[in-house]
């Protein structure tokens, strides 16, 4: 998700079943049928989705009506299929309102006609069962940003929001542009914020990308244009209450840095309705969509959203099995060898060691309001391509730089400015839209999301790329990429599985979406489910629908089994059960936002959105029900 004000309409959660191990190469005998000691579980199947034929459909959540389990017997159960919405945002729920931004006191944050900020973008969420109870934490995707913990009872057969409330999470400074998230195993909350822009490259004056902020609140530059930049760090600061933020000098502050966001936030909710929470600093600094721990406790990986951005695996010196506020380990960046550019490309996979450090050290540096030029030289590009004497030239957040590390600060720039060290140790820096990450433990794989393989991914990007590790025939639909792990969970390869098809004007479909209806557009949340099940979650303008797909890693088969309201992105991917309910989370996001367009770049479904009701705009948290209990514990 780039640089937008999202709504969130978070998308479809994992069917996860009881699996094998994680080298299993065997899926057939993964879970007992439910009310079986004697049946397994063969195969899954949803009904399929049509895509929209009118107006009224392409405006509503559509779900695939009925998912049939197979048995080792060759019998089956088919179990019926509806979507039911938790809470839009703005309800009030028990003591609490969904959606509300507050600052650091939980007061809420006003917007400038005076009226209190909603949110209108959820977006990843975990459901926790602890001590009887079940929480749902759902992030607010906002500059400043918010998570918040919602308590669920099951009544009368339905799923009740019977409470919500902010995390606290001043103690860390707060967050910022929560995107997804993933769960661990010992029933923790792993979350992204993804800070696109603050990179620190626009806080230092003597950097040649400083920006000059009005810091008035409006977002502006002091020329009066909007600035994402500037508009991060008003939003921090109503946050914080921070007045004192110096642009001449690293746009630091009394509370505010830009060093301070970037991270994996970690939540884990208590039984008595408080929360621990801790940002983990050492997974390293740049724009994180989400992390998924393997396993063994001690292995995390990380994506990157945007244009010239990173892979990253964290290691974790001890095996983590409960909520810890500092991780001590080692960061490495991905380093690829292309094999193959066709179909998505494949390519070998190795590591490149950026340091070690635990939270605690990293927390320091930052407590000294640090700028980019303590760490690093830097300068522009010479108008010939070059960098001045004694530079490196790195490709990283859609710029070229040129940097010169200052001697003795190898930690500072692994952890604090982790994508340009790594594009400076020759890490690839190329990946574009790198989203949504699951882990399928009966093959032993990841599976990461390329929203869209296009200009760093492409062959040499506008002339202007320095290492050039991936070479591939641009795609906008992007593609779904598997990557293989050895027996300690390193990545040592990857391939593209599943990718998009472009359209062009007069073929099919052509004059209402850009990218083919009967394939991904888009791809953002995935989910892998069990039974060689992925979720594939899309969040698109080349499609007239967001969708939900469930993609076969047997057979390569793929179903659509979900159609979002026009303009809305599939986000927030979890499943859970609740009492004895099997609950599969699907939110709203921004429906009615995004104006979808055809192959020639027209917008004709332009009037739906301009139509819209303030009810039809509201963003939703809710479910598809009918998955029975016993699939998804």
């Amino acid at each position: 998700m780039e640089n937008r004000n999202w709504i969130s309409l978070a998308v479809l959660s994992s069917l996860g079943f009881v699996v094998a191990g994680c080298n299993s190469s065997s899926t057939d005998d993964i879970a007992v049928a439910p009310g079986s000691a004697s049946k397994v579980i063969k195969s899954i199947s949803f009904d399929e989705v049509a895509i929209a034929a009118n107006d009224a459909e392409k405006k509503v959540m559509r779900v695939s009506p009925k998912l049939t389990v197979t048995y080792d017997d060759s019998s089956s159960k088919a179990y019926a299929l509806s979507y039911r919405i938790l809470a839009k945002m703005g309800d009030k729920i028990g003591n609490g309102t969904i959606g509300l931004m507050t600052d650091k006191e939980g007061n809420p944050i006003l917007k400038a006609d005076g009226s209190k900020d909603i949110s209108d973008g959820p977006d990843g969420n975990s459901l926790i069962n602890v001590g009887g109870k079940s929480y749902l934490v759902t992030h607010m995707e906002e500059r400043p940003g918010e998570l918040y913990q919602t308590e669920l009872t099951l009544e009368n057969g339905k799923i009740k929001a019977v409470d919500t409330k902010p995390v606290d999470l001043a103690s860390v400074g707060g967050t910022i542009i929560n995107c997804a998230s993933s769960k661990t195993s010992y029933g923790s909350h792993l979350g992204g914020e993804e800070d696109y822009s603050l990179n620190t490259r626009y806080a230092d004056k003597n950097s040649p990308f400083y920006v000059n902020c009005a810091l008035d609140g409006s977002g502006n530059d002091t020329e009066g244009a909007f600035n994402y930049f500037c508009s991060y760090v008003d939003g921090m600061a109503k946050y914080l209450h921070d007045n004192t933020i110096d642009k001449n000098n690293g746009y630091n502050g009394d509370s505010f840095s830009p060093y301070n966001y970037g991270y994996i936030v970690e939540v884990a909710p208590q039984a008595d309705g408080t929360a621990k929470s801790a940002k983990h600093y050492v997974t390293g600094k740049y724009t994180p969509e989400l992390a998924v721990m393997m396993p063994d406790g001690k292995t995390v990986y990380m994506t990157d959203d945007g244009t010239f951005k990173g892979f990253w695996r964290f290691v974790s010196d001890k095996k983590i099995d409960k909520f810890t506020s500092v991780w001590e380990g080692t960061l490495y960046a991905a380093k690829l060898t292309q094999k193959s550019d066709q179909n998505g490309g494949s390519f070998d996979l190795s590591w490149i060691e950026l340091g070690h450090a635990k939270d605690s050290e990293i927390k320091a540096m930052i407590s000294q309001k640090p700028k980019l030029t303590d760490i690093f030289d830097i300068a522009a590009v010479n108008e010939d391509g070059t960098c001045p004497t004694g530079f490196k030239k790195i490709n990283e957040d859609s710029e070229s730089e040129c940097l010169k590390l200052q001697s003795g600060k190898e930690k500072m720039a692994a952890f604090l400015e982790t994508r340009k060290y790594a594009a400076y140790n020759d890490a690839t820096i190329e990946f574009r839209k790198e989203e949504g990450l699951t882990y399928n433990p009966d093959k032993n794989v990841l599976y990461v999301a390329m929203s869209q393989i296009k200009k760093s991914m492409e062959d040499n990007y506008k002339g202007r790329e320095t290492t050039n590790d991936i070479r591939l025939p641009k795609n906008k639909c992007g593609g779904v990429y598997e990557l293989s792990l050895d027996n300690s969970y390193k990545a040592t390869g990857m391939k593209a599985i599943v990718v998009g098809k472009p359209l062009s004007e007069g073929d099919a479909h052509a004059d209402e979406w850009a990218c083919d209806p009967n394939g991904i557009a888009n791809p953002d949340n995935i989910k892998y489910m069990g039974h060689d099940t992925l979720l594939i979650g899309e969040d698109t303008t080349y499609h007239v629908n967001n969708m939900i797909w469930t993609y076969n890693t047997k057979t390569g088969n793929m179903t659509r089994i979900a159609s979002l309201p026009i303009g809305a992105e599939v986000t927030g991917l979890d499943k859970g059960v609740v009492g004895n309910k099997g609950v599969l989370l699907v939110n709203t996001q921004h429906p009615f936002k995004d104006n979808p367009k055809a192959a020639n770049g027209d917008k004709p479904n332009s009037s739906l959105l301009e139509n819209a009701t303030d009810e039809e705009l509201k963003a939703a948290i809710g479910y598809i029900d009918g998955v029975p209990a016993d699939i998804l514990k």
